[in-house]
C-alpha cells in the first residue's frame, strides 16, 4: 500500500493541473495541514513544482515541463530582489557559470551571513533546469560542513561516503553527497571549514571525477557534479591555494548595507506579505515602525532583517490574540531596540524615505484581506501556533486579559527562537552551540539520568554543552587547563566522578579528541543535584559588567543568560540614547564602589565611549580591568558562567576575545600595557638564550623594556607562562631557538637576530612605544570626528603592521609613524567630506601593481568598517605607493 505522501503525488500526476493543499486535501480526505506538508516535502524532493502566489498551487513535474520552454518564462534570478540593481553582476556571473560548457564551472559564492547565499545557490540550480544544462530530475544536494567540523571522519564520511568498517562506528557502508549529486550540483555551505585533507580530496574529484569513499581501497567511483561552495570568510584564510585554483568562478554578494532603500522596502514588503499569507490576514504596520525597519543597521544582513519582522509580526499577534489589539498591528514597541535605533537615522534621506512611505499615512497595509475571519493555523505556522496553543491554555485557566498579554508576552520571545531559522547573530541556546556538541550532550545527559536516578532540566543541559563547547576548542588549541580543587570534588562527589569518568570516553569517541584528567573534575559538577550552583565562593568572583546603548538592551541580555544558566551573576548597565556620556561614567563609577572586585572587573560594552570606562575606572579607582567591545549574547554567556566558577581575569578575558574572533572575526581593541618585556628562551633557559640576550641587550632601554629569560621545556607550559606574563607586561617580542607563534607577539629566531641587519629590526620591535605615544599625544584635540585619538593610533597600527605583512615588505625606520599620522588625517577628512584628490595616471598605476592594490584595498576595508567610512581608490593608489616607495632595500631585507 503506498504512503499518505505518495498518494498525493499520484494524485498530482493524474490530475494533470495546478491545485492548492486544501484542494488535495478535500480530494483525498486528509487534513489540510498534512496535505500542505506532504506537498512542501515532494516540492523540496523535486518530485513536483510549486507556484507562487495566493494561495499557493502545485503541479506535477512533468505538466510544468510541458509549460515552460526554456528562456521563455522568468528565469529563476528575476524573482530575486535586486535581480536588476545590485545583484546583476552576480547573477551575470551565476549565468555564465552554468552556461559554461561543457557542464558549467565550480563556483564559490562569498558573503557575509545573511545575504542570502544558500537562496542563491538554489536559483543557480533552477537556472540549469531551466537552461536545460542538468535534467529537470537532476538532484539538488545541500550540505553545510560546519555540522560535522568537529568530527573530520564524519565530515568526510559524508561527502565521499564510507565502506563498513572504515573507522570506528562505520556499522553500515553508506553512500555520501557526491554520489547522491551524481548529474546535479552540490552545494557545501561554510566551505572554509572543510579541514585541509578535505579539500584534497575535493579538487581531486574536481579534477578528475573521480574519488574513493573512505575506506575503499580498490575501486574508484566516478560522478559527474557541479560545486557550489559558500563561506562567510576569506577563501584566502582558510581554503588552499590549491583548491581556489580550481574553482574558477567567484561571486560576492553584497551586504544589505550596500543595498539600496528601494530594495530594503522590497525586502520588507516580501516578508510581510510572507506572515500575512501564514496568518491569512491583513498585517498593519506603523509609519513609525515601517521607518525603523528601512533604517535600522542589520549586521546579519537579509536574514536578521526576516527575523526581526517575523518577532514583531508575532508580538503583534500576541496583542491580537489577547485582545489588546482589534487587528494585526507592528508598533514601534513591538520592535527590539537594535531595529527602533534606526529611527535615529530619519533625517539621512528623507527624499528616498518620502517617495517610498506616502507622508499622509500613519497605518500601512501588507497583503491586504477583504475579509478577515479567524485565524486557522496549521502545524507549520510555528511560532504563532505556540502562541495560539498557550493563550488557550491560559484561558480555560480563568486569567484575564491583562495577564494574559503580561504571561504570554515574557514567552514570546523563546517562542520565536525555538521555531526560527537559525542565525550566529540570534540570542538562543540552540543557535550558538554546534548540532554535534547537542547530539554528544543528550547522550551525555540519557546516560547521567538512567545511571544516577535524577532528572536535569533544559538549562543545565546548556550549561553543560556550553562548557562542552568551550573545552573542545581549548584542547584543540592545546591550552591546557587545570582544575584547582580536583581531590575534593573526587571526595565529596564520588558517583558523579565515575560517571563523569565514563562520559569523558564517550565525548572522546564521539568527537575524536582526548579529555584531560583535569577536565573530568569540571564535567562532574554537571553532574550534582547542586546543578548551576557554583563550587566556589561568590566572593571571591570577577566581576562582569555588561554596558549598552539603549534603554533595556544590556539588562536584556544580562537577563537572557541568568535565565539560561540559573544563576544571578552579571550585572546589567543601560545607557539610554539621551543620556549624557559623563553621566553614564559616574553611574557605573558609583555601582562599582559597591562592589567587592578583589579579581577585578569585566566589562563588556558594544560600542563608543563605553568602550574607554575600564582605562578610566583603573585609572582613577585602581581596579583591575579588561574590557571587550562589540559584545554579544555568547561572548555575554561565555563571560558570566566563567566568572561563576571562579576563574580569574585573564582567563575570562582572553575566552571572550576568542570566542569573539572565533565566531564574528571581530577588531577588539586590548587595553594598552602598563610594562614592556622582551622573552628569550632556549630549551635549557641558558645557552642560546644568554647568547641572545647579549646580543640584544644593549639596543634595549632597561628603564622601559624589561628582559625576561625563559626555559623552553614544551609548548603547552610555555603558552601558560606567557600568559601569566601577559597579565603584567605588554610583551613586545619572544626570541629563541625553538619556533613559537602565539597570539600577535613578533617572534625573532636566534639567526634573524644574528644575521646582517636582524638588530636593526630587533631594535625598532622593541624600542616604538614612545613614537607612538607622542604621536597620540599630538594628535589629541586635532581630530575632531574621529573620537579617541589612543584607538585610533593602535588600531592604524595593527593595521599597518598587518599590511607589511600581507605586502611581504618592511618599512624604514619612522615611515609606520608617518603612516599612521597620514591615514588618521586622511580618515578625518573622508569623515568630513573633504577627500577629492586625484592619482596621477591611475588606471596605468593599478595595473602594475594589481595585487598590491588589491591587499590595501582588503586592509583599508577595517579601517572602513571601524569607521564607517568610503576611502577613494585614488587615496588606495596613493597609500600603495607609500608602502612600495618606503620598503627597506634589498641588502637590509636579506
Amino acid at each position: 500500500m503506498p504512503s499518505r505522501k505518495e498518494e498525493v503525488l499520484r494524485y498530482l500526476n493524474e490530475f494533470g493541473k495546478k491545485i492548492s493543499a486544501s484542494e488535495v486535501g478535500d480530494a483525498l480526505q486528509m487534513d489540510r495541514a498534512n496535505a500542505s506538508r506532504y506537498l512542501n516535502d515532494l516540492f523540496k524532493e523535486h518530485r513536483i513544482e510549486k507556484l507562487s502566489g495566493k494561495p499557493v498551487l502545485y503541479q506535477a513535474l512533468q505538466t510544468a515541463q510541458a509549460e515552460v520552454e526554456p528562456f521563455e518564462q522568468e528565469s529563476a534570478f528575476d524573482r530575486l530582489i535586486g535581480s536588476d540593481q545590485s545583484l546583476k553582476v552576480s547573477i551575470q556571473q551565476a549565468k555564465a557559470a552554468i552556461l559554461y560548457p561543457p557542464n558549467g564551472l565550480h563556483t564559490l559564492i562569498l558573503g557575509k551571513t545573511g545575504t542570502g547565499k544558500s537562496m542563491f545557490a538554489e536559483c543557480m540550480y533552477q537556472f540549469a533546469r531551466e537552461s536545460e544544462m542538468i535534467p529537470r530530475t537532476a538532484p539538488f544536494v545541500s550540505f553545510n560542513c560546519a555540522d560535522y567540523a568537529q568530527n573530520p571522519q564524519l565530515l568526510f564520511g559524508h561527502i565521499f561516503g564510507v565502506i563498513k568498517g572504515a573507522y570506528t562506528g562505520a556499522e553500515e557502508t553508506r553512500e555520501g553527497l557526491l554520489a547522491k549529486a551524481d548529474g546535479g550540483i552540490l552545494f557545501l555551505d561554510e566551505i572554509h571549514r572543510l579541514p585541509p585533507e578535505g579539500q584534497e580530496m575535493l579538487f581531486t574529484f574536481i579534477d578528475r571525477g573521480e574519488y574513493r569513499p573512505l575506506g575503499e581501497s580498490s575501486a574508484v567511483h566516478r560522478a559527474q557534479v557541479q560545486i557550489i561552495g559558500a563561506t562567510t570568510e576569506s577563501p584566502d584564510n582558510f581554503l588552499l591555494e590549491t583548491f581556489t585554483r580550481r574553482i574558477p568562478m567567484t561571486i560576492t554578494l553584497p551586504p544589505l548595507s550596500e543595498r539600496n532603500l528601494e530594495e530594503r522596502y522590497q525586502l520588507v514588503d516580501f516578508f510581510l506579505r510572507q506572515e500575512a499569507t501564514r496568518l491569512q490576514q491583513t498585517i498593519r504596520v506603523h509609519r513609525k515602525a515601517l521607518i525603523a525597519f528601512l533604517l535600522y543597521h542589520a549586521s546579519a544582513n537579509v536574514g536578521q532583517l526576516q527575523r526581526d519582522l517575523k518577532l514583531a509580526c508575532a508580538k503583534a499577534f500576541l496583542h491580537y490574540k489577547t485582545k489588546t489589539a482589534n487587528f494585526i498591528l507592528i508598533e514601534q514597541d513591538d520592535l527590539p531596540i537594535h531595529v527602533q535605533k534606526g529611527l535615529l537615522h530619519m533625517k539621512d534621506e528623507p527624499e528616498k524615505l518620502n517617495r517610498l512611505i506616502d507622508v499622509n499615512k500613519t497605518i500601512f497595509k501588507f497583503a491586504e484581506v477583504a475579509e478577515e475571519a479567524d485565524i486557522q493555523l496549521t502545524e507549520v505556522d510555528d511560532v504563532y501556533q505556540a502562541i495560539q496553543k498557550k493563550a488557550e491554555q491560559l484561558l480555560k485557566e480563568g486569567k484575564d486579559q491583562s495577564e494574559l498579554e503580561e504571561e504570554l508576552y515574557i514567552d514570546v520571545d523563546q517562542y520565536f527562537h525555538d521555531y526560527m531559522v537559525q542565525l550566529p547573530t540570534q540570542q538562543t541556546a540552540k543557535e550558538i552551540i554546534d548540532p554535534a556538541i547537542w547530539d554528544i550532550t543528550e547522550k551525555v545527559y540519557t546516560m547521567a539520568e538512567k545511571r544516577l536516578g535524577r532528572n536535569y532540566n533544559d538549562k543545565m543541559r546548556f550549561a553543560f554543552s556550553l562548557h562542552l563547547q568551550s573545552t573542545i576548542e581549548r584542547i584543540r588549541e592545546q591550552k591546557h587547563i587545570i582544575h584547582p580543587d580536583l581531590n575534593n570534588v573526587r571526595k565529596k562527589y564520588p558517583k558523579e566522578f565515575q560517571a563523569a569518568i565514563d562520559i569523558s570516553s564517550m565525548i572522546e569517541q564521539s568527537l575524536a579528541i582526548e579529555i584531560p584528567f583535569d577536565e573530568i573534575g569540571f564535567l562532574t559538577m554537571f553532574l550534582t543535584e547542586e546543578v548551576g550552583e557554583s563550587m566556589y565562593d561568590n566572593e571571591s568572583q570577577v566581576e562582569v559588567i555588561v554596558m549598552m546603548h539603549g534603554r533595556s538592551t544590556a539588562t536584556s541580555m544580562v537577563e537572557t543568560v541568568q535565565e539560561l544558566l540559573s544563576i544571578d551573576s552579571g550585572i546589567a548597565m543601560d545607557m539610554p540614547l539621551t543620556m549624557e556620556v559623563k553621566t553614564m561614567y559616574e553611574k557605573v563609577k558609583q555601582k562599582v564602589a559597591t562592589l567587592n572586585p578583589q579579581k577585578g572587573v569585566l566589562i563588556l560594552s558594544d560600542m563608543g565611549s563605553l568602550t574607554s570606562f575600564g582605562n578610566m575606572l583603573t585609572e582613577e579607582m585602581g581596579i583591575r580591568t579588561k574590557t571587550v567591545t562589540m559584545a554579544s549574547t555568547p561572548v555575554v554567556l561565555e563571560a558570566i558562567r566563567k566568572a561563576s566558577l571562579g576563574r580569574g581575569l585573564e582567563d575570562i578575558y582572553q575566552s571572550c576575545q576568542q570566542l569573539f574572533e572565533n565566531k564574528y572575526k571581530a577588531h577588539v581593541l586590548r587595553a594598552k600595557p602598563i610594562k614592556n618585556a622582551v622573552i628569550f628562551t632556549c630549551f635549557t633557559g641558558e645557552g642560546v638564550a644568554e647568547k641572545l640576550r647579549a646580543r640584544v641587550a644593549p639596543v634595549i632601554d632597561s628603564s622601559k623594556v624589561e628582559i625576561v629569560v625563559l626555559q623552553f621545556l614544551h609548548k603547552e607550559a610555555f603558552r601558560e607562562r606567557i600568559d601569566q606574563l601577559m597579565e603584567e607586561y605588554n610583551i613586545l617580542a619572544i626570541m629563541g631557538s625553538v619556533e613559537f607563534e602565539y597570539r600577535d607577539i613578533p617572534f625573532f629566531s636566534a639567526i634573524e637576530v644574528f644575521s646582517e641587519g636582524g638588530l636593526d629590526i630587533v631594535k625598532r620591535i622593541i624600542n616604538d612605544e614612545v613614537p607612538y605615544e607622542k604621536l597620540i599625544a599630538s594628535l589629541e584635540g586635532n581630530l575632531k570626528a574621529v573620537g579617541s585619538a589612543e584607538e585610533l593610533v593602535y588600531f592604524l597600527r595593527k593595521v599597518i603592521s598587518e599590511l607589511q605583512l600581507q605586502l611581504n615588505i618592511i618599512l624604514e625606520p619612522g615611515v609606520d609613524i608617518g603612516m599612521i599620522l597620514h591615514l588618521a588625517f586622511l580618515i578625518e577628512r573622508v569623515k568630513l567630506g573633504a577627500v577629492d584628490r586625484e592619482f596621477p595616471d591611475l588606471s596605468e598605476f593599478a595595473k602594475m601593481h594589481i595585487v598590491e592594490m588589491q591587499v590595501t584595498q582588503q586592509m583599508m576595508e577595517n579601517v572602513e568598517e571601524e569607521y564607517d567610512i568610503t576611502i577613494p581608490q585614488s587615496e588606495i593608489a596613493y597609500l600603495t605607493q607609500m608602502m612600495l616607495n618606503n620598503k627597506v632595500g634589498e641588502e637590509a631585507e636579506s
